[in-house]
């Protein structure tokens, strides 16, 4: 054997050995007790189901079926073994949902106990024609196998005006197994502090559409008494802290402002018709003045907007340094935000940004898979290690962990290299509607 041969051999067994080794060394540094997290590996978005029209909201089912709203059409759809299902599971009539408008089929939830529980609820923008009227109202629809059967209005809003914005409409269980729902004001800020009025409120609820007994508001007879929380614009995003069971919302602002809030019952978060983008007050102040004692955003973007849509709570274990983080989407800039919270969950230590998906992000959810998924207007997509490379480093993926094998102390961590301060904006494309 030649001594260039056996040089070769040589590299190519200590490369090999070197590999092994750095496995064997994550693998040791992630699962022994009491090891602190990893950092994040790089991520991309893989996609799951390409050349959908408007997957505005999904919901997991115990039985792996992956449910979604299209909110144009009004359908409801299956993936079920990574297959999209010929017929819809059901399509919800007379939805008023044109592409340019905030109106649709916007929510999308399955009962708790779901599918021995075979309820699913949506959220709808419902065009009455017989009676020349528009409004949002939330369905219950018993499933039969794969098909909806038949439904019920468990909770019909008031009529909409000439505004095709603002209408909400995300809706979710918590986990103490009430339906909420986040209403926007229909364009009109005086109904935020209206206390009789649905709209601009986050709604508690029993899964019939009736209040929730422990509402701030619950038997009063100058209060709706369906409300959780008033004062608010247009929200977008729902999500409950995993280990406090605190909600939380995004909410978008005028040209100024967008939020994310922490609810607390009974609260007013400001907004209503003295609001501005000018100064004084300072913002956020001056989009969050209206009514007794507002609720100051934990996080605001102020100029420019990036309109954040939904949000979830990362509990997956792709990305160690995002564990209870919250992650939002964005509707102007296609951004996936991780925001790291304080201890009590009462303000933004840091905010990060995962990645900038190919187009406008409408929903954000943890799949019951552990994996967290986003929705675009044509795509469904789950987020994924991504492959590395470098030009000093060898690049390894074993049972879906990515890792790189870097010389001279270099560290590959999506936070570190994303991160920045909570202070900072950055341009965006023009705003939605």
């Amino acid at each position: 054997m030649i001594p260039r041969t056996r040089l070769v051999i040589a590299v190519v067994l200590i490369a090999a050995i070197l590999i092994v080794a750095g496995l064997a060394f994550i693998w040791f540094s992630l699962t022994r007790p009491g090891a602190p997290p990893g950092p994040n590996p790089a991520v991309t978005l893989s996609p799951v189901q390409t050349g959908l029209n408007w997957p505005v909201a999904l919901a997991f089912a115990s039985d792996g079926r992956v449910f979604y709203a299209e909110k144009n059409t009004g359908a409801i759809r299956i993936i079920e073994n990574g297959a999209l299902l010929p017929t819809p599971f059901f399509t919800l009539p007379n939805t008023s949902g044109p592409i340019a408008s905030e109106r649709g089929l916007l929510g999308l939830a399955l009962d708790p106990g779901f599918p021995a529980s075979p309820w699913v609820y949506a959220y709808q923008t419902y065009n009455d024609a017989a009676n020349a009227s528009t409004y949002n109202r939330i369905v219950r629809i018993r499933a039969s196998g794969d098909t909806g059967i038949s439904f019920s209005v468990i909770l019909r809003m008031p009529n909409l005006s000439s505004a095709t914005n603002h209408n909400g409409g995300v809706i979710a269980f918590s986990p103490d197994g009430k339906l909420w729902a986040v209403v926007g004001e229909n364009a009109d800020p005086n109904l935020s502090q209206d206390h009789m009025s649905l709209l601009g409120k986050v709604l508690r609820m029993n899964s019939d559409g009736s209040a929730a007994a422990g509402n701030p508001f619950y038997g009063s007879l100058s209060w709706e008494n369906r409300v959780y929380t008033y004062g608010h614009r247009n929200m977008f995003g729902l999500a409950w802290h995993p280990v406090t069971g605190r909600a939380y919302v995004t909410e978008n602002g005028p040209n100024c402002n967008d939020e994310v809030n922490l609810l607390t019952a009974g609260s007013n978060y400001g907004w209503g018709p003295s609001e501005t983008c000018a100064s004084p007050p300072l913002p956020p102040l001056n989009t969050n003045r209206d009514g007794p004692s507002p609720v100051l955003p934990i996080r605001y973007w102020g100029i420019p907007t990036i309109a954040p849509t939904n949000a979830a709570f990362y509990t997956g274990s792709l990305l160690p340094q995002s564990r209870n983080d919250l992650i939002l989407g964005a509707y102007n800039d296609n951004r996936l935000r991780d925001l790291q919270l304080t201890t009590d969950g009462t303000g933004v230590v840091s905010e990060t940004v995962l990645l900038t998906a190919p187009a406008a992000i409408l929903d954000v959810e943890m799949g019951r898979d552990g994996f967290l998924w986003l929705t675009t207007p044509t795509t469904i997509y789950r987020l994924v290690a991504a492959a590395t490379t470098t030009s000093v480093g060898a690049v390894f993926t074993i049972a879906g962990l990515s890792g790189i094998a870097i010389p001279s102390g270099e560290t590959a961590d999506a936070r570190q290299a994303s991160s920045a301060p909570v202070a900072s904006y950055s341009p965006v494309p023009s705003r939605k509607p």
